[in-house]
């Protein structure tokens, strides 16, 4: 009787330790977060601050996301906005996001636009994550992940911040050319809206 119960100990002892390696592996840490102002590429106007860091580090990659998103065509951009004013709300659309070549005087962005037309009309809008869902399918945890970590659209109040993940489309087997992000921001209640401008 003693021994089936010490079978049964053992056996209870490896199944949870076999649970808890499956979930370690399933788990999916927290990128670094930093002041907007502390990253390398950074902008302010109008008391709101924009940091970025593409994360272009592919064992950083596998550590945060559970996959390479690089040789698959994206790189994830981490954003990070902060709204500094004392009394203006602003509004993040995610939606209203572009981005193209770094080079503003090159007639085009490379990818989807028409010949002749300025980066500001030509921006292509930012659609990353539904892309790369579609490449990594079958992979739930990871796609759970993704779209988890991914920038959301918000109103900022004053004092308040938010940050998150864009996917941005590269491409595959070649060095990532800089890019030029454009982020529309829309003051709350003055309907003034005010693009805030990175390369990186």
């Amino acid at each position: 009787m003693l021994r089936i119960d010490l079978v049964r100990v053992l056996r209870t002892l490896v199944a949870l330790s076999l649970v808890s390696r499956v979930y370690a592996a399933s788990t999916f840490p927290e990128y670094p977060l930093n002041q907007a102002s502390d990253y390398a590429v950074s902008t302010q106007t109008a008391g709101l601050t924009i940091g970025v860091k593409a994360v272009e580090n592919l064992k950083d990659q596998e550590t945060y996301f559970h996959t390479e998103l690089t040789p698959k065509g994206f790189v994830p951009v981490f954003v990070v906005i902060q709204n500094g004013s004392s009394g203006d709300s602003f509004l993040f659309d995610k939606t209203k996001v572009t981005y193209g070549p770094a080079d503003s005087s090159a007639s085009t962005p490379k990818m989807g636009s028409k010949a002749g037309e300025s980066l500001a009309v030509a921006a292509v809008p930012f659609v990353g994550l539904f892309a790369a869902l579609k490449i990594i399918s079958g992979v739930s945890q990871v796609q759970q992940n993704l779209l988890k970590k991914e920038m959301q659209s918000t109103t900022l109040s004053p004092g308040t911040s938010t940050h998150g993940f864009l996917y941005v489309p590269v491409l595959k087997n070649a060095p990532r050319e800089k890019t030029h992000l454009r982020v529309p921001i829309t003051r709350i209640g003055a309907d003034e809206a005010f693009v805030l401008d990175l390369v990186f």
